[in-house]
């Protein structure tokens, strides 16, 4: 055999050996199933809670029905070794002897009742009850999980997630660093601190949304100068633009630069702009808010949504975003709302969420 084809025969080997687990996939089709990909986690905010609630269901379903019947709590070990404490009709956990960091409980809690929790205590695991969580300032928790109503004290903190069978109450100057979620209600207090939030309805405070007093009548929106295009039910216009007080307009506006919607204006469509979107007192907005820049919403406002923004939402009192019929999303890198909004559905600050007090947004 000559060099020649020794050659050429040891370059065909070289190009085909990368190939070859391929050829043989090809033939006898070992790994014909695709791969499966869970993304529940990224697009249901209640993913967490509910794999909680099959594994205790599942591990400690009978002993919980056990435990109602008894005073004292009962505790124990997880096949891994991890401690886990039932809390009976009693309610209250057996609590260990605070450290020189403080009080700290290194065991899932798990509730065959309502819970009853003092303050200033680090919870490492889990908590769980199958009626309602109530416990005092102070407190920093993993995660909570209640068939029933969850009310935070003063200042307590959620590191990962929470979720309420009915509703979530947060005190003053707590911080919900996870996803935060609840069959029906969600309250959260004055300089409370959220991140990602999902409810059929989410008060920020507990004063119901007062609506901005009437204004003139509305009178149909003029054609802009710097108009571009109106086709399709939509005005695209050039420039920054300010709609007049009590105008309204039936259709969708783009802007390609700055605008500003007047006090008790109506837009019976969405709302687009490159740059900062500001809305005044008491107007209507039907469809969507989307800028740029920085979203302003004044008092009193009626938006169906979603608000989504790429930098900062400032929503100030008495304004509405969706409905219970037709929820909706607000979502921005940073979200400041004034106590008086109430939210239907998803509000997701990426960075910050704030509730301000009455008082002072900015």
């Amino acid at each position: 055999m000559s060099w020649t084809l020794l050659f050429f025969a040891a370059l065909a080997l070289l190009f085909v050996l990368p190939l070859l687990p391929a050829l043989v996939e090809w033939r006898i089709r070992q790994d014909a199933q695709p791969l499966q990909v869970v993304r529940e986690h990224d697009g249901n905010i209640r993913h967490f809670a509910k794999r909680f609630h099959e594994f205790v269901t599942a591990r400690f379903g009978s002993a919980l029905d056990a435990a109602r019947g008894s005073a004292a709590p009962q505790q124990g070990r997880l096949e891994n070794g991890d401690a886990y404490q039932l809390v009976g009709a009693g309610g209250v956990p057996a609590m260990p002897a605070p450290g020189p960091d403080g009080a700290s409980v290194d065991a899932l809690l798990l509730g065959a009742g309502a819970l009853q929790l003092g303050g200033d205590t680090l919870y490492e695991k889990e908590v769980y009850a199958s009626a309602g969580i109530r416990c005092g300032d102070g407190n920093s928790f993993r995660a909570l999980l209640a068939n029933g109503d969850i009310v935070l004290g003063q200042a307590c903190d959620v590191l990962r997630w929470a979720h309420s069978g009915n509703r979530l109450v947060a005190g003053m100057r707590s911080r919900l660093f996870g996803r935060v979620s609840a069959d029906c209600e969600l309250v959260l207090h004055t300089d409370c601190r959220f991140g990602r939030m999902h409810a059929p309805t989410i008060r920020f405070g507990d004063a119901a949304p007062l609506a901005a007093a009437p204004g003139a009548p509305r009178l149909p929106l003029e054609r802009p100068q710097g108009l571009l295009d109106d086709a399709a039910g939509r005005w695209l216009v050039a420039d920054d633009w300010a709609l007049p007080d009590a105008c309204h307009h039936q259709g969708s506006l783009v802007v390609r630069g700055s605008l500003a919607v007047g006090a008790h204006a109506w837009v019976e469509g969405s709302i687009k702009c490159h740059g900062d979107l500001v809305v005044q007192a008491g107007a209507r907005i039907d469809g969507a808010l989307v800028c740029s820049g920085n979203m302003t919403i004044g008092p009193g406002c009626v938006l169906g949504g979603p608000l989504v923004c790429e930098q900062k939402i400032v929503i100030e009192a008495g304004t509405v975003l969706g409905s219970l019929a037709v929820e909706t999303t607000a979502t921005a890198n940073e979200i400041r709302v004034r106590e008086g909004v109430v939210a239907h559905g998803t509000v997701w600050a990426r960075e910050l969420g704030y509730v301000a007090p009455a008082e002072n947004v900015s």
